[in-house]
């Protein structure tokens, strides 16, 4: 999920020279009172996490519950239970290999920030699991007892559940791609408590008031993701242009090192590998034996088609490892939409190959643009993984749909699209036509609320409470010359945890 960062070639060196020398000295100045406000704003993670981890036991001592397979008192417990995990179990531990490992190696290209993208991937990741549950099964609940008159019931915790719940966090940890090395960590985790709430709700308007089609959440999970870690990004950051060129200048920290790199391959290769089972969790029978070969057909597809493009597109046709660690995955979040429909293997294929090929187009060309005219700083670069495989996924879920014939799905066409079974069967009788309208109002509802709801997010996150010392420049959620680097909140075995006393010129 790099970023593809560029400098001007004349000023490169001096850039890098004075950069490294002012990130590698964090204080030079220091006394006694940054030393105290420092503390304080580091313990404020503690307090913050230890509040949000003590309303979750209240929260699920008052709203949760085992789900019947679990309970020693249900009738058929024996017979049940083994059922539901011998199908479910599986394809959870590789969601969750996924989200803690993959996404989580994905995160450490940049060279000085290693210990933070693993460490707050995994601790975003297990609190956005607990939050997620409840907040997605909420959701649904007030939509039932607001139109179908339901009541509202104990969430069930099940297998089920515990997969939905590692949706969520990929939504959040996509997000952090975005806004990764420019907050501090307890900015990240009311990021996280925010988005969860409108994630929800986005998803409930798409999937249970439009009944669209996305099994592999090209549109719910990748798309919202992207676009809120967007809305974030510029709501706390922007990129900064050289005042004679007008080319953006970059950081120095945010790249990688060769160890950086091969550990993000790891994160990579991880991803490529269970991406079938992030697709594929909750589908069944036939549904989820597509998933599987539409997945590994499309990321096969995007694989060499991103390692194609990037040798064709980048300067003296030598790879790049932004694209190969990224662009290679973009295939699977293409392919979601319409992974579990009857879009022939050739039309994995081809959802693979365009998705390289955008993916790739993206990190040469796209985001360099976006930085330059929009101020756009996504670190990750996580609008040419997410956001536009997830727009290209959204697109081919309404044409699947459209070409969705009763030949191809027989009987089942009703369990596929739930709105195209008969009203007498629960459904709304909707034509291949309707249902493709619909998949594209809910693309469009989809990045509506996470732009809106990203930036308003990241107001929040950039009040002065959540800000550390220091910071002058409302423009940022931190002073830049503390970005990328791991040493301001955690020990490092270089030198010891500093602060720097930051002053208005330093944040320019």
């Amino acid at each position: 999920m790099a970023a593809d960062k560029k400098v001007h070639p004349d000023n490169e060196s001096k850039e890098k020279m004075a950069t490294e020398k002012d990130c590698d000295a964090l204080v030079t100045s220091m006394d006694t009172q940054d030393e105290v406000k420092w503390d304080a704003h580091r313990k404020s993670f503690a307090v913050g996490a230890g509040i949000l981890q003590i309303v979750m036991i209240i929260l699920y001592a008052c709203f949760a519950d085992y789900a019947d397979a679990a309970k020693e008192t249900h009738a058929g417990t024996h017979d049940a239970a083994p059922s539901e995990l011998d199908h479910y179990y599986p394809l959870y531990q590789d969601v969750h290999v996924m989200i803690f490992v993959g996404f989580g190696f994905l995160m450490t290209f940049l060279k000085k920030y290693g210990f933070s993208s693993v460490g707050y991937n995994f601790v975003l990741s297990a609190f956005v699991i607990q939050w997620g549950i409840l907040v997605t099964s909420f959701s649904g609940q007030v939509y039932n007892v607001i139109n179908n008159d339901g009541e509202f019931a104990k969430v069930p915790l099940s297998i089920e559940m515990l997969i939905e719940g590692d949706f969520a966090a990929g939504a959040v940890l996509i997000t952090m791609g975005a806004v990764l090395g420019k907050t501090t960590p307890l900015q990240l985790l009311v990021i996280a408590f925010f988005e969860i709430i409108f994630y929800a709700a986005n998803f409930t308007i798409g999937s249970t008031h439009l009944q669209t089609v996305d099994m592999g959440g090209s549109m719910f999970v990748h798309t919202f993701g992207a676009y809120f870690g967007l809305g974030v990004s510029r709501a706390l950051s922007k990129s900064k242009k050289d005042a004679s060129s007008g080319e953006v200048k970059s950081h120095d920290l945010n790249g990688s090192s060769t160890t950086s790199d091969m550990f993000a391959m790891i994160g990579t290769l991880f991803l490529w590998m269970f991406w079938p089972s992030f697709n594929g969790a909750l589908a069944h029978g036939s549904q989820q034996h597509r998933v599987f070969v539409n997945t590994v057909l499309s990321l096969s597809a995007c694989c060499v088609t991103a390692f194609a493009a990037d040798n064709l597109l980048r300067p003296k046709h030598k790879f790049s490892m932004v694209s190969i660690q990224n662009a290679t995955l973009a295939g699977g979040v293409a392919v979601g939409s319409s992974a579990d429909l009857v879009i022939q293997p050739w039309g994995a294929i081809a959802i693979g190959f365009a998705a390289g090929l955008l993916s790739v187009i993206g990190y040469v060309y796209i985001q360099p643009w976006l930085e330059t005219k929009l101020s756009l700083d996504d670190t990750c670069g996580v609008y040419n993984l997410h956001g536009m495989p997830g727009i290209l996924g959204g697109l081919g879920g309404a044409i699947s749909s459209a070409a969705a014939i009763q030949e191809n799905y027989g009987k089942n066409i009703g369990k596929v699209f739930a709105a195209r079974a008969p009203v007498s069967e629960g459904g709304e009788g909707r034509t291949a036509g309707d249902q493709a309208s619909f998949q594209v109002a809910a693309l469009a509802i989809t990045i509506t609320i996470a732009v809106t709801s990203g930036i308003i997010t990241g107001l929040i996150a950039k009040r002065s409470c959540l800000q550390p010392p220091g910071v002058t420049n409302e423009d940022m959620a931190m002073p830049r010359n503390t970005w990328y680097n791991d040493e301001l909140y955690w020990e490092t075995e270089e030198q010891e945890p500093v602060v720097k006393k930051y002053d208005a010129a330093s944040q320019d």
